[in-house]
C-alpha cells in the first residue's frame, strides 16, 4: 500500500508540471466577502499573524504560502509556480490539536490558479485567486473523501495604509480573528475597561428604583474610547420588565466612568460583563 501512495504522489507531481497559470487582470476584487478564504499580508494586531507568505527559493521559482489558524484547526498551503508560470507543485495540510495514531494524508489532486500578473515582473499588489482539488488518503493510502478548497490572496506591501483597501481588509482581519466584533468593539483588548467612579452611591440609587429589585444585577456593556458605557449596548440577563430596564440604563449611564480598554496603547472601544451586588 506504501508504493500506492508514492505512485499518486508522483502522478499529481507530474500533472501539475503540465499545468499553467492563467493571468487575468479582472480578476474578482479581494476586498469582497465570497466563497474564497481571503489570505494577506496586514498581520492582525494581537496575534501579529500574515496569512500570505511570498519567497523565490530559487532565482527561476515563486513560493506563494498561505495559512490559516484558529488556535486549535489550522491549514496550510504552498504553490510553487516557475518562471515560465508553470504550477511546479502544490501542499495542503489540514492541522489539528487532536492528534491520532493514524493520521490522514492530503493530496492536491488538481488546482485552477489565476493571477492579476506574472509576480516574476512585479509583487506589488499581487493577487491571486485558486481551487484545489483535495484527496484525503488514510494510513493504508485508501480514499476516504475529496474535497474542493477555494483561497484568494493579495500582498499590501508598500500599499497606502490609509486606502480603503488597506482598511477594509484590516477590520475584516480583525472581525475574522474575533479581535472585534462586526460593530468594531474589541473582544480581547491588551488591557481590559475598570471602574474608575465610586459604586456606593449607584447602588443607593437603583435600589431605590423598585421594591422587587434583583440582588444581583447581571449585564453586558460596551464602554467607548471616552470610558462611558453606550446606551444602545446594554444587553440584560437578570429578568426586568422593560420601564425599570431603561430607568436601570439611564443610571449605568450617568453614574459610572470607566478606564477604557487599551489596544497597543491606544483606547478602544470594548464589550465587558457587568455585574452589581445590590445586597
Amino acid at each position: 500500500m506504501r508504493i500506492q501512495i508514492i505512485i499518486l504522489i508522483l502522478i499529481t507531481n507530474f500533472a501539475f508540471g503540465q499545468s499553467k497559470v492563467t493571468i487575468d487582470k479582472n480578476i474578482s476584487k479581494y476586498e469582497i466577502k465570497d466563497e474564497f478564504n481571503r489570505f494577506d499580508d496586514i498581520a492582525n494586531e494581537i496575534k501579529h499573524i500574515e496569512s500570505l507568505k511570498i519567497s523565490f527559493p530559487t532565482d527561476s521559482e515563486i513560493e506563494i504560502s498561505n495559512s490559516y489558524s484558529s488556535g486549535y484547526t489550522g491549514h496550510d498551503i504552498s504553490i510553487r509556480l516557475n518562471k515560465n508560470l508553470n504550477i511546479k507543485s502544490v501542499t495542503y495540510n489540514y492541522r489539528t490539536d487532536v492528534v491520532g495514531l493514524n493520521e490522514p494524508k492530503y493530496i492536491v489532486d488538481k488546482i485552477s490558479l489565476k493571477l492579476n500578473q506574472d509576480p516574476f515582473k512585479n509583487i506589488k499588489e499581487l493577487r491571486g485567486q485558486y481551487i484545489l482539488q483535495i484527496n484525503k488518503i488514510d494510513s493504508i493510502g485508501k480514499l476516504i473523501n475529496t474535497k474542493e478548497f477555494k483561497g484568494k490572496f493579495k500582498t499590501f506591501k508598500e500599499v497606502d495604509k490609509n486606502s480603503a483597501d488597506y482598511k477594509w481588509t484590516l477590520e475584516q482581519n480583525k472581525i475574522f480573528y474575533e479581535i472585534t466584533n462586526e460593530n468594531g468593539v474589541y473582544l480581547h483588548p491588551d488591557k481590559r475597561p475598570s471602574l474608575k467612579s465610586d459604586t456606593k452611591l449607584l447602588v443607593k440609587k437603583l435600589k431605590g428604583l423598585s421594591n422587587n429589585f434583583p440582588t444581583k444585577l447581571r449585564t453586558w456593556v460596551v464602554i467607548n474610547e471616552l470610558g462611558k458605557i453606550e446606551e444602545n449596548s446594554v444587553q440584560y440577563q437578570t429578568k426586568v420588565g422593560s420601564e425599570l430596564k431603561d430607568k436601570i440604563t439611564k443610571l449605568l449611564i450617568e453614574m459610572t466612568e470607566w478606564y477604557p480598554a487599551c489596544v497597543n496603547e491606544k483606547e478602544v472601544k470594548s464589550k465587558i460583563p457587568l455585574i452589581i451586588g445590590i445586597e
